[in-house]
């Protein structure tokens, strides 16, 4: 009997101790400003949703951040078949979180009529920005895919490693109720899976281990919404938080001072800008918008919201661009006497402008949009300060003259300006869309920078950009940076994109 004790016992211990190791991990709480609306990336562009993106959806082909060069993803090899046809191998013994096997029949089905291929697809109004040049994706046999797009597109390797290019599992996309359903238990390959979404409150994901990238590192992940900044600062401190989003630099010697905490981040490839709605009769005028931009000191702007730790972008354009990076160009300049002029030329005689912001969806959004009342109130301008809890408020039209100039970002996500500024302002992206402005002198100007010549492409992104100043739909600030406080327990770095990437290769524990 005492053996046999003994020996159930041992059994009991060695089992008991299997579970613990099993759990020894540790949780990751991140308390945050919001949450995603929607997981699937086609059902929200969104920082939110690109910071919880990579985690539970992959790519095809993975763009490496640290390195800024694509590598193997869901594919493991890819070829041009000819000008306008890629050819993809899909990794084998890949799962999925329902445990199906992720095929090259997810890639047909996920870009095809059902989610994204046909106009009337759930995923189409977002994801026709991005992959606006597919025109077949189809299955060859179980781990073979072919891409075929309408032209050659020699961003095709871009749009396939960028936002948008995730691909979710089809099995349990299909079986979905309908798409908001899908966007709160988005099924994907990645190394965390959806456990609990809580709208406004908390999301809570955890580790996939049947992941094929390796075991993740932590046993789960829970994003807090905290709205006050001074709340999670003081969580993080307290070991409540592991990690706090959206922390401006006059914030930063509370959490480098305090031991045990430390500062991440910085700029990302992001501008932070305000589309103007041209329907607003005060905004009709080129020239009150140009004047709008005139008014705005940028440089000082920095300085004052971030402490000079970001940049003024030239134009709406990104020095990650590479070759496609018009060094010469002459944008964000600062002339209030000009601005002034204008004004005055229009015919401007202080009619009211709203501008909807959040409280601090972007890192120094508040005092950003108290800052640039004061310019553009020194030149004349009559503009009137909207604090807005969401954005289906910020987009809301509730005057019959529409709205006046609201907060936005854009992510260089392709790095080119096909992925950023014709995205975003193209007759595919929102603003014409939406109806904010006539895009015609921009549509016109930007079908050259489509081409497959790499002069010709420079050349009409010139022009794009001269124009873009002209029209002036918009006025971009800065270029956005994302700063973080977290617990120096976890090892962990900061991405280039709104992504908290928390893949073993990136996080570890101390």
């Amino acid at each position: 009997m005492t053996r046999k004790f003994l020996a159930t016992a041992l059994v009991a211990s060695v089992a008991w101790a299997g579970t613990a190791l099993a759990d020894s991990r540790p949780e990751l709480t991140v308390a945050v400003t919001t949450l995603t609306v929607h997981f699937d990336p086609m059902g929200s562009n969104s920082n939110v949703n690109e910071r919880v993106g990579e985690n539970i959806v992959e790519n095809l082909i993975r763009y490496n951040w640290k390195t800024a060069t694509v590598q193997p993803g869901l594919a493991t090899e890819w070829k041009m078949i000819n000008d306008t046809t890629m050819e993809l191998k899909i990794r084998d013994g890949v799962k999925c979180h329902d445990g199906t096997d992720f095929t090259a029949e997810d890639v047909e089905i996920m870009f095809g009529p059902k989610r994204y291929g046909a106009d009337d697809a759930p995923g189409n109004a977002i994801g026709k920005a991005f992959f606006g040049t597919l025109s077949e994706v189809k299955a060859i046999d179980g781990n073979r895919v072919r891409i075929v797009t309408h032209d050659p597109d020699p961003l095709l390797i871009n749009r396939l490693s960028g936002w948008m290019g995730q691909v979710p599992c089809a099995d349990a996309y299909l079986k979905a109720g309908n798409w908001d359903e899908w966007g709160q238990k988005v099924v994907g390959t990645g190394p965390y899976k959806i456990v609990s979404a809580k709208p406004g409150e908390s999301h809570t994901l955890a580790a996939f281990d049947g992941y094929w990238g390796g075991k993740p590192p932590v046993k789960s992940i829970t994003y807090m919404v905290v709205p006050e900044t001074a709340a999670r600062i003081a969580g993080l401190i307290t070991g409540e938080f592991d990690i706090i989003t959206e922390i401006q630099p006059d914030q930063f010697s509370t959490i480098s001072d305090n031991a045990g905490t430390e500062i991440a981040g910085g700029p990302i490839r992001n501008i932070r800008f305000m589309p103007y709605d041209t329907r607003h009769p005060a905004l009709k005028d080129a020239r009150v918008r140009q004047a709008l931009n005139l008014a705005m000191d940028r440089e000082l702007l920095v300085k004052a919201v971030f402490n000079g730790k970001t940049t003024v972008p030239n134009g709406f354009q990104m020095k990650s661009f590479g070759e496609m990076y018009i060094a010469d160009h002459n944008g964000a300049q600062y002339d209030p006497d000009k601005a002034r002029k204008l004004l005055k030329e229009a015919g401007y005689n202080g009619e009211e402008i709203s501008f909807r912001y959040m409280k601090d969806y972007y890192t120094g959004e508040v005092s950003t949009a108290q800052i640039l009342e004061q310019m553009w109130t020194a030149v004349g301008l009559n503009i009137k300060l909207e604090l807005k809890e969401n954005w289906g408020q910020i987009q809301e039209d509730d005057v019959a003259e529409g709205r006046g100039i609201i907060n936005w970002s854009g992510t260089a996500y392709l790095n080119d300006p096909i992925g950023q500024v014709r995205r975003l302002f193209g007759a595919d992206g929102f603003f014409q869309k939406h109806g904010f402005y006539d895009g015609t002198r921009f549509n016109a100007a930007s079908e050259g920078v489509l081409s497959a010549d790499p002069t010709a492409r420079k050349a009409a992104f010139r022009k794009l950009l001269a124009v873009f100043e002209e029209d002036a739909p918009a006025g971009y600030l800065y270029v956005l940076p994302m700063f973080y406080g977290k617990s120096t327990k976890f090892n962990w770095t900061a991405s280039d994109t709104g992504l908290m990437d928390f893949r073993s290769d990136n996080l570890s524990v101390n």
